[in-house]
């Protein structure tokens, strides 16, 4: 009987050894990054690249200097965004957050509300509002 005792311990032990193991791991866990460009074939160059990829969307921006943006899903912690880029991204689980978020912006930031091919929502933002000279008329 021992030697049975001993066997079942052992299995026992190593079966819950195996389930903490495949409990350890986490998934990876997916963003959204933005990048600004200054001309199309910037943009176009990154489409290029992502060779049909869904997850590398080019969008129009209202920005003179920046009008293109590419939004990139990447892996968290994976890719360093550096502290000269022009557009922040904010992504949310449900559209509701969201979209308070999004009215939460400032207008001179020039806020877009996005839903991506992940089924998650992003507000894409400039960092810092430009204070902009007041126009006035010249006669």
């Amino acid at each position: 009987m021992r030697p049975s005792l001993v066997f079942v311990a052992l299995i026992t032990f190593l079966s819950n050894n195996i389930v903490t193991a495949q409990q350890v791991t986490d998934p990876i866990r997916y963003t959204w990054i933005a990048t600004s460009c200054e001309t199309w074939n910037c943009a176009a160059s990154a489409l290029v690249l992502a060779n049909g990829e869904p997850n590398v969307i080019v969008l129009p921006t209202n920005v003179p200097e920046l009008p293109w943006l590419i939004l990139r899903r990447v892996e968290e912690g994976s890719i360093y965004i550096p502290e000269t880029e022009s557009f922040g991204c904010n992504v949310f689980a449900e559209i509701s957050a969201a979209t308070a978020n999004y009215g939460g912006v400032e207008s001179c930031r020039k806020p877009m509300l996005l839903t991506v091919p992940d089924g998650r929502t992003v507000v894409i933002a400039l960092n810092n509002c430009k204070q902009q000279g007041r126009r006035r008329a010249v006669r």
